[in-house]
C-alpha cells in the first residue's frame, strides 16, 4: 500500500495552505491576513480587482521603516491569493503588499505582524528558495496533478534536507520536484538518475522535457537519503542528495 502518513510539519503546513487558499472570509485587498506554522509564514487575501500588474511582498522587523521586497505573488488573477515566506526572520516579522495596477496606480496594504520563535527555525527542515515555494503554492491552488509512474513503497516519514535548487523534495507533499536549469533550452536532453546508499541506480528518468516535473515519492522503495545525478545531453551538470520521507 502507498504510504499515507506525513510528518507533522507537512500536515500542519498543508492545512494552513488549504485555509489560506479556500477560506471565504479572507480580507479583501488592500487588507491582508497572516498566519504562521512551524517557522513558515503564510499571507492570504482576496483580490476583487482586474488590471493588477504586480504584487510585491515586503518585510521588515519593525512596522515603520526598513521594508524590503522579498518576492512577488505568482498568481495575480481575481480571487483568493497568497504568499509563503519559508525563510522569515527570527522574532517579529512585519509584512505588507505593494500593489501596482496597469494604470500605474499604486496601493500599499495594511501591515500585519507575525512572531517566529527562533527554536522553530532551528527545527525547520531546509526549504527551497521563496520563489520556488510560490510555484508550489500556485500548483496547489490550481490543482495540477502529479504525472509520474508510481510503484509500491514503504512508509516514508523522515524529514527533508534540500541540497539543490533544481532537484528537491516538496515540503508540502514529500514528492520530488525537478526544475530544469534552463527551461527555454528545447534542443538539449535532460535526464536524471537516482542512487541508493550503495551507489546502485534505483531510478532513471531518461527524458525531462517540461520546465517542472514531479516524481512521486513512491517510486523510491524506502525512506532515506538518495544521491542524484542530472545530465544535460550526456554531460553531468549537477550531483546532489535528496531525502525521501
Amino acid at each position: 500500500m502507498f504510504a499515507t502518513r506525513f510528518p507533522r510539519f507537512c500536515i500542519a503546513l498543508t492545512v494552513c495552505l488549504f485555509i489560506a487558499l479556500t477560506s471565504y472570509s479572507q480580507p479583501v485587498l488592500p487588507n491582508i491576513g497572516a498566519t504562521t506554522s512551524r517557522g513558515i509564514n503564510i499571507l492570504s487575501w482576496n483580490s476583487q480587482y482586474d488590471g493588477v500588474r504586480s504584487i510585491a511582498v515586503q518585510r521588515s522587523n519593525d512596522s515603520i521603516v526598513s521594508f524590503s521586497t522579498i518576492g512577488y505573488v505568482k498568481n495575480i488573477k481575481k480571487g483568493n491569493q497568497g504568499f509563503v515566506d519559508g525563510h522569515p526572520l527570527p522574532g517579529i516579522n512585519w509584512y505588507r503588499l505593494y500593489i501596482v495596477f496597469n494604470s500605474d496606480l499604486t496601493w500599499i496594504s495594511n501591515n500585519v505582524k507575525l512572531h517566529v520563535d527562533s527554536l522553530q527555525l532551528l527545527k525547520q527542515p531546509v526549504l527551497p528558495p521563496n520563489d520556488s515555494l510560490q510555484k508550489m503554492l500556485t500548483n496547489i491552488a490550481s490543482g495540477i496533478p502529479n504525472t509520474t509512474t508510481t510503484t509500491d513503497g514503504n512508509d516514508l516519514n523522515n524529514y527533508t534536507y534540500v541540497r539543490s535548487q533544481y532537484v528537491f523534495t516538496n515540503p508540502f507533499t514529500g514528492h520530488v520536484n525537478v526544475e530544469l536549469p534552463d527551461s527555454t533550452d528545447k534542443h538539449s536532453i535532460f535526464s536524471l538518475s537516482f542512487f541508493d546508499a550503495k551507489n546502485k541506480k534505483i531510478l532513471f528518468v531518461p527524458f525531462i522535457n517540461e520546465p517542472i516535473v514531479i516524481i512521486d515519492k513512491h517510486n523510491f522503495q524506502r525512506k532515506g537519503l538518495y544521491k542524484f545525478e542530472m545530465r544535460k545531453n550526456r554531460t553531468v551538470i549537477e550531483t546532489g542528495y535528496i531525502t525521501i520521507y
